[in-house]
């Protein structure tokens, strides 16, 4: 009977799952192992040939160097857990009251303290995990003939075909003038321009006005003029901090109610000219 009973054990262990024994290597839950420990989470890998990344993304394997890959079959690292699906690829680190010197240098914890944070031990004591990316910052100006960058009357109109001087982060889109922010906070931008010269009336003005995701005025900046009736150069500046989410896109624009026509800005190509570097753009990451 007791022979019985380990052989009926067996049995029903058996059918809750399937292991696989191929050219030493150990499959579970299926019969196509691809590496020397391989668990097919889903049952849900081929008979034959390699799995597609989305039936690895719920497999847990272990190659012949050690490396353990839970969602990809190629671990890079000693635990991979990047898997194509994105979607549970964290890790969860707990709370542990063992001190730094017992938990060894290298080692990570979550410390619940003061709104949580993660630390790691340098095998002294607790360090608090710093994260310090390379921030945006986007330096550019408009470099253009006289009079080839016309802004329409009454037409809030994007500026475009700028030259980058700095963008280490590589955000800005010199031919469109829009910025995607990397990161989620507040961007302090500075926007400055200048038309050629016109006869100014009293009512007139322009306006920086700076666009988020293409539709969205976030911030105006008015240059109004008193009556005058004096040939003058309209000139404006705007700088703001601006809260962007990550993705969200910036551009600069003008909109112009100072002449009944397409107005210049005030441009050129050549540093040694009057009318060269008098619209630039400057966007930094706070």
């Amino acid at each position: 009977m007791k022979n019985l009973s380990i052989l009926m054990k067996g049995v029903l262990l058996s059918c809750s799952f399937i292991i696989s024994y191929s050219n030493a290597q150990v499959g579970i839950n299926t019969s196509n192992p691809q590496t020397l420990f391989h668990v097919d989470g889903a049952k849900d890998n081929p008979v034959t040939g390699v799995p597609s990344s989305t039936q690895a993304a719920n497999d847990v394997a272990i190659t012949s160097a050690g490396e353990i890959g839970m969602g990809t079959l190629t671990p890079a690292v000693k635990i991979d857990v990047r898997s194509v699906t994105n979607t549970d690829n964290s890790i969860g680190i707990g709370e542990t009251s063992q001190t730094a010197s017992a938990a060894g240098g290298g080692a990570v914890r979550y410390n619940p303290l003061n709104g949580g944070k993660m630390q790691y031990s340098d095998g002294v004591v607790w360090q608090d995990l710093i994260s310090s990316p390379t921030k945006a910052v986007v330096v550019a100006n408009i470099q253009a003939a006289n009079f080839a960058v016309k802004i329409p009357y009454q037409v809030s109109t994007g500026i475009t075909g700028w030259t980058e001087v700095s963008d280490p982060t590589g955000n800005f889109i010199p031919a469109t003038g829009i910025f995607t922010a990397p990161r989620t906070g507040v961007y302090l931008v500075s926007f400055t321009y200048d038309f050629v010269r016109i006869p100014i009336v009293s009512g007139y003005f322009s306006e920086a006005r700076y666009v988020v995701n293409g539709n969205n005025t976030v911030k105006k900046c008015v240059k109004s003029f008193s009556n005058i009736s004096k040939q003058a150069q309209v000139a404006g500046s705007c700088v703001a901090g601006v809260q962007l989410n990550k993705g969200d896109t910036l551009q600069p624009y003008i909109y112009q109610s100072v002449y009944n026509g397409s107005l210049s800005l005030r441009t050129d190509t050549s540093s040694a000219s009057n009318d060269y570097g008098f619209v630039n753009l400057s966007i930094l990451e706070q």
